[in-house]
């Protein structure tokens, strides 16, 4: 991440500095103040609620989670959205350890390392994990499956996969559909001994259309499809095969984005009669 940000910075909500990491040297923490400044302006437009902001050749990446905000400063030509995914990381990170990220918490704690909260808890022990022996670095740190430990011992092997979708529309004042489109993951929960691979098929368009199987009213386009780091990408690009060793315990296998024509489930049609300044009648039907 050093190679695109130049710093890293923890503010309070006043704006007020609480940790910070200087990555480049081509920023210093008086840029705090400044993106304070940025962002007081664009509270003031109700029409601005972007996470990135601009000014004096500096750009402002940030998320705010309860009390603190989350910032990284940079001058290069970054790829934001990396750089607030990596935020959005860093906060799991601290959720994982100190129960609540806000700014008692950060002061009461050191900063933990950015990796696999699971594997991490192995290591570096905070007041919630008490280390009382020495203990060498855990196996899945320098393992090619860092998001696994080794040795794991289950009585009852078990695999749970949800699938959860998320149905957006865009439709004008006439009632007509402008646009439809679905944001779909697919959440596992594995509880599996040793180092086992699962393998998970879909009745993907482009699968099914390779092997010369008939696809009317079957298959699904999917697109901007995610997947956890764990999914073997070369085998899917292959066969569409999502191949991969599953972290222990809960986890989201992938995500993706149907555009597809989709009817509401409910339908609601509304008219609003402006009788007078203090009378307005309104008309709803589902």
């Amino acid at each position: 991440m050093a190679g695109a940000a130049s710093a890293l910075f923890l503010l309070d909500i006043k704006g007020r500095v609480i940790v910070w990491r200087d990555y480049r040297g081509d920023v210093s923490a008086a840029q705090a103040e400044r993106f304070f400044s940025k962002l007081i302006e664009k509270e003031d437009d109700s029409q601005s609620n972007d996470p990135v902001a601009y000014d004096n050749g500096v750009t402002y990446m940030f998320v705010q989670h309860t009390n603190v905000y989350l910032m990284i400063a940079s001058r290069q030509n970054c790829n934001a959205a990396t750089l607030l995914s990596f935020l959005h990381r860093v906060v799991d990170v601290f959720q994982h350890y100190f129960e609540e990220l806000e700014e008692e918490s950060l002061r009461d704690n050191f900063v933990v390392v950015y990796t696999e909260g699971r594997i991490l808890s192995e290591f570096i022990k905070t007041d919630a994990y008490r280390m009382e022996v020495t203990q060498r670095p855990p196996m899945a740190v320098t393992n090619a499956v860092s998001w696994r430990s080794e040795g794991l011992q289950y009585k009852k092997n078990e695999v749970f996969l949800d699938v959860i979708e998320n149905l957006n529309i865009l439709v004008n004042s006439y009632g007509q559909i402008l646009r439809s489109d679905v944001v779909g993951a697919l959440k596992m929960r594995t509880y599996l001994t040793g180092m086992p691979e699962c393998k998970l098929g879909l009745n993907d368009r482009v699968l099914l259309e390779a092997q010369g199987r008939a696809t009317k009213g079957k298959a699904i386009d999917l697109e901007d499809i995610k997947f956890h780091q764990c999914v073997r990408l070369g085998r899917f690009e292959n066969d569409r095969t999502i191949s991969f060793i599953p972290p222990d315990g809960a986890f989201d296998l992938m995500t993706y984005t149907l555009s597809t024509q989709v009817k509401p489930l409910i339908w609601v049609e509304t008219q609003i009669e402006k009788h007078s300044k203090s009378r307005v009648e309104m008309l709803v039907k589902a």
